[in-house]
């Protein structure tokens, strides 16, 4: 059974430095806490254990001279200064001498086993205490509970300072992982962006080249992709308007002899009546094909035949509706919807979506045009069936039609998206509500245009 999958964002090349960068960190800093906390309690410890036992030795020496003078141990023990806490007991033959600690306490403490003792820890009343034991003389035995409290204390501040310093080492690797992944991402993010931008159909665009000697190869290796792939397109461009304009002499020789010879149509009988339709009908078709796919050409090439100017798309709408016998009552419009653009270029998407709804959608059944923030909306609605949701994206590719027999060439719905797309907009296709299909066609409007310029314009 497969275990558990990690986050996306870790799963990330970011995410896998700076878990890196934390987990080194982490390591580090815990061989480094764990060294300077063993050899300090080391230290402080073994320190303690002999300056413990040199006072032991000084004492034991000191009562050694002052028994012979005092009566009982117990003065003796009390001509010494001991340490702040330290509890000292003196067994002699005459009896046992207690200083720093009550009879009550004295009972509950753990002598020596054996003397001399080498210092160690015991309890006293929960408190922790380093006793040592030494002859001094006379089988007189002096034994000292020396408190550790302080030494606990001080090895109880250097664990939370070490731990402190830890987690700040993991938290500053963690600050320094991300930003260092932030700067190794940094030129991807710069590919990413020129490769979005060069999809979006600027060909023109490159990489720069980098300060980095490590990234040129790939650089030049992108650049060079970009290039090749340019000048395929560059060919196949020039491949389908070479063929165009060839074939649209003897094409056009073709239609004008079809219509001549329709004009004789009730001269002919009636199989030839019916071939001659036939001849109208295709290279009718075949025109329409030609038209749209040097438009189709053009338009990718980037060659237009006139500049951007402003202009009303709810006022092209209402020219085009009237061009086509519509009704005028389809037509509602909020805004004007004025856009920067070229106008016959516009004029003939908005009439291929028009035509589109009238083909294959049983009519247009509304057209609004309405302001969506800085941009410009027109919706066309039809009365068809709609397009099925695996088709929304695919419909406006070349050569795409529901069928020969609607008349449609596949191209009209290509030429609007690559239209849009020339003016910085954007066209989709939905589900009216109801019932039929529903293509927004979103351009920036106007004033947005005059934002941007005033904007890009240097200060005077």
């Amino acid at each position: 059974m497969p275990g558990p999958e990690l986050p996306t964002r870790l799963r990330g090349l970011r995410g896998r430095v700076t878990a890196a960068f934390v987990l080194s960190a982490s390591l580090v800093a815990v061989l480094l806490s764990g060294s300077v906390y063993a050899i300090s309690t080391n230290y402080m410890e073994s320190q303690r254990v002999r300056t413990v036992e040199r006072a032991v030795g000084v004492h034991a020496e000191i009562l050694r001279l002052r028994m012979e003078s005092l009566a009982t141990g117990q003065e003796a023990l009390e001509s010494l200064r001991l340490p702040a806490g330290t509890i000292a007991l003196l067994d002699t033959t005459t009896g046992t001498g207690v200083l720093g600690a009550d009879q009550a306490t004295v009972a509950t403490l753990e002598r020596a086993a054996e003397v001399p003792s080498p210092a160690t820890r015991v309890r006293i009343a929960g408190e922790p205490y380093l006793r040592t034991a030494t002859y001094v003389e006379n089988g007189a035995v002096l034994q000292e509970f020396a408190p550790l409290r302080e030494l606990e204390d001080t090895l109880k501040m250097l664990r939370t300072i070490l731990f402190a310093c830890a987690v700040l080492a993991v938290a500053v690797a963690a600050a320094l992982g991300a930003w260092a992944a932030h700067l190794a991402l940094r030129p991807l993010r710069q590919v990413a962006g020129t490769a979005s931008r060069i999809a979006a159909g600027d060909l023109d665009l490159r990489l720069s080249r980098p300060e980095d000697v490590d990234l040129s190869p790939t650089v030049e290796a992108f650049n060079a992709m970009v290039d090749s792939l340019q000048r395929r397109i560059e060919r196949e461009r020039r491949l389908v308007s070479d063929l165009s304009h060839e074939l649209r002499t003897p094409l056009t020789t073709l239609t004008t002899t079809a219509t001549v010879l329709a004009g004789h149509r009730d001269e002919l009988s009636e199989r030839p009546r019916a071939a001659l339709g036939l001849l109208v009908e295709e290279t009718t078709y075949l025109r329409g094909l030609l038209d749209d796919m040097l438009a189709l050409a053009r338009a990718e090439a980037g060659i237009h035949r006139s500049d951007p100017a402003p202009l009303s798309l709810a006022e092209l709408l209402a020219h085009l509706l009237a061009s086509r016998r519509v009704d005028a009552e389809v037509l509602t419009a909020t805004d004007r919807g004025l856009v920067r653009g070229r106008r016959m270029e516009l004029e003939r998407a908005l009439l291929n979506l028009l035509v589109n709804a009238e083909r294959h959608g049983g009519g247009v059944a509304a057209v609004r045009v309405e302001r969506d923030g800085d941009d410009v909306r027109v919706t066309v609605d039809d009365e068809g069936p709609g397009v099925e949701a695996a088709d929304r994206e695919r419909i406006f590719e070349r050569f795409v039609t529901a069928s020969r027999r609607t008349g449609g060439t596949g191209i009209g719905l290509a030429l609007v998206a690559e239209t849009v797309a020339g003016h910085q907009g954007r066209i989709r296709c939905s589900e009216r509500p109801g019932g039929g299909a529903r293509f927004e066609l979103t351009l920036p409007a106007l004033d947005r245009h005059v934002i941007a310029k005033k904007t890009s314009e240097p200060p005077q």
